[in-house]
């Protein structure tokens, strides 16, 4: 792991208070198993607009297959949170503007300014599909379900359904996923 990636606090803040407020049982044995310095940093303060090191995010990751047994779905419900948190009711109207297509050509943009580390880019699309490349070799193991839980969630807000996502791992540090819906 590269201790000089950071991570932005709102993305912190996205997987952290939805489940602070809506799965507090879950929440708590999470954080009963993070190392004291993340635990010290999640009870603190953290500030959406300021950069955090990247380490708390891969011991939230290691915290959750912990507290969870490893449960897949646990990490894609913590991605379908986190879509639900950065979407509140004004953005959602402009969703309904928008094709999934334009939407993750706009979480590509996003997620350089979210994380120091990686590249995510949509290198295929259809009317009902895309394609999307992430290359991150630092980043947390179970990040890609995360991953798959926000952009199921993003394509239901677009008014389609999805089907669910499938990741492949084509090298070490890449994912492609395979985004698919229907009208």
């Amino acid at each position: 792991m590269n201790d000089q990636s950071v991570v932005k606090g709102y993305a912190y803040l996205s997987y952290v208070e939805p489940l602070r407020r809506e799965r507090e049982d879950l929440w708590l044995r999470i954080r009963d198993e993070l190392p004291a310095e993340s635990r010290s940093f999640f009870d603190g303060r953290i500030f959406a607009d300021q950069w955090y090191p990247r380490r708390h995010l891969h011991a939230l990751m290691h915290a959750i297959e912990v507290a969870t047994n490893n449960d897949e779905r646990q990490f894609r419900e913590v991605g379908n949170r986190a879509a639900r948190y950065q979407l509140n009711t004004i953005y959602r109207v402009f969703l309904s503007f928008m094709t999934p297509a334009l939407v993750f050509r706009r979480a590509a943009s996003i997620w350089k300014r979210q994380s120091s580390a990686g590249i995510f880019m949509v290198v295929e699309d259809g009317d009902h599909y895309l394609v999307g490349k992430l290359v991150d070799p630092t980043l947390p193991k179970h990040m890609p379900l995360v991953i798959a839980g926000w952009s199921e969630t993003i394509i239901a807000m677009l008014g389609r359904t999805p089907f669910p996502l499938e990741i492949e791992t084509p090298a070490p540090g890449q994912w492609i996923f395979h985004v698919r819906w229907v009208a």
